[in-house]
């Protein structure tokens, strides 16, 4: 099985942990703490960055409870890399891996109790990063951009929580747990959309500049724009659901302005259902979790070049915004953005189950509580297209499956999935569930 894109866990924490929701999660044998903190350093090593050394620290709770803080920077070892001339010959450089992360979660501004505020950055430099610019349903996988280069982005994040459903009178939804499951949702999970369950509004602003120093020219792919996301959820904790759904929509829009590359605009939708199935008595939970995703691109336009004979077509989003498929939440099997097209569906099906026997659940001494582990079976399936037509994209689909083994560590869910696909065999390490 060849390990592609192999990220650290800690670090990759960083990147998702700004996305979680407007709540508390409380210990009922911990004496209903919220506040916790950890700093640790870590290690690995992979194809994009070599061999990395760095420190993450994570503060939850702190100055208002359902704040989180995050911090990480890390500095790789040498590695040569190759980068043309102007006469296109290739002569030997060295370079290493080495960027910062920080966030700031879920502020709330003491004159708008409603609204809570996110910004999330990251300035890193990359030895070997990967861009699939041809990334159509039938493109190969050999046909890829390696280089050298700076992947820098960052975003504000303004979420509303609307006074519906549960959050009518407190925009912040509190969660006890006994043993990482919540013990005060029994009447939570499913009913009618907006008369229960949470409902939030999102306007978040972005930026991002990928650089290619391989090539001669150094050209950069840059993004800035705003997305806009109305999010509903009606599960019983939004963690790790047992019941209920959940829907998301987003769209996305860069106007063209400043450095942006080009103008380009792209819409996705999510529906989710999670369906609790009877527990055995060796089992403390026992689920299925389902997932229908698309997006379109209206602005993509397959007729004409950005530059007049260059392979980027006009008004696309970039590989890693709109319709794309591949990574650590869809198709699994396939590295990070490994298709991307005007158009794209994706069906995702997770067996999952938590078992009684917990190992390190009475384990005082390690860095992190571990609540649980559990077991997970997957099989996806998706496709991108030039259009959105529905008979072309559920034809020639691409499918994958996989397992997964997954835990609740420091009240954040990890997991470390294993997906074999058309292409080979992908591992990930990730934090929070895919849907």
């Amino acid at each position: 099985m060849k390990c592609k894109r192999y990220l650290p866990l800690l670090a990759t924490a960083l990147f998702f942990l700004p996305l979680r929701a407007e709540y508390i999660s409380e210990d009922i044998h911990d004496g209903n703490r919220s506040r916790s903190w950890i700093l640790l350093p870590y290690l690995f090593s992979s194809d994009t960055m070599g061999l990395t050394v760095g420190a993450v620290g994570i503060w939850n709770g702190y100055y208002q409870k359902q704040m989180t803080i995050v911090a990480s920077g890390f500095l790789g070892a040498n590695r040569e890399v190759q980068k043309y001339t102007e006469t296109q010959e290739s002569r030997k450089e060295y370079a290493r891996s080495s960027g910062v992360v920080f966030g700031l979660n879920n502020y709330r501004p003491l004159f708008v109790k409603r609204l809570f505020i996110s910004v999330l950055g990251s300035y890193a430099y990359y030895p070997n990063q990967k861009l699939y610019i041809d990334g159509s349903n039938d493109s190969s996988k050999e046909s890829v951009l390696e280089t050298q280069g700076y992947n820098n982005w960052a975003y504000l994040s303004l979420r509303y929580v609307l006074p519906l459903g549960e959050n009518r009178t407190d925009p912040i939804t509190v969660y006890r747990l006994d043993r990482g499951l919540p013990v005060n949702r029994d009447r939570f999970g499913g009913g009618a959309p907006f008369i229960t369950g949470r409902t939030v509004l999102e306007l978040r602003p972005f930026y991002n500049l990928w650089s290619a120093e391989k090539l001669h020219e150094e050209p950069q792919w840059t993004t800035q724009g705003f997305k806009m996301i109305l999010q509903h959820d009606n599960t019983d904790f939004i963690d790790n659901p047992s019941r209920g759904y959940g829907f998301k929509l987003t769209a996305a829009i860069d106007g063209g302005n400043g450095k942006s590359t080009q103008s380009w605009n792209a819409v996705e939708a999510s529906v989710t259902q999670y369906i609790e199935l009877p527990t055995p008595r060796w089992m403390r939970q026992n689920v299925i979790a389902l997932n229908l995703w698309s997006a379109y691109s209206p602005s993509w336009d397959h007729h004409r070049k950005l530059h007049g004979g260059g392979q980027i077509d006009a008004h696309r989003p970039p590989p890693w915004e709109g319709a794309r498929l591949g990574g650590w939440d869809r198709m699994r099997a396939y590295a990070a953005n490994r298709f991307s097209d005007k158009a794209a569906i994706y069906y995702g099906a997770e067996y999952r189950f938590i078992p009684q026997f917990n190992p390190l659940g009475e384990k005082r001494r390690l860095p992190v509580a571990i609540d649980w582990f559990q077991g997970v079976l997957f099989a996806e399936a998706g496709r991108v297209a030039p259009d959105f037509d529905l008979p072309m994209l559920h034809s020639h689909m691409k499918f994958d499956v996989g397992f997964s083994l997954r835990a609740l560590a420091a009240r954040l869910p990890v997991r470390l999935d294993v997906a074999a696909g058309g292409e080979g065999a992908t591992m990930w390490v990730m934090v929070k569930q895919t849907f």
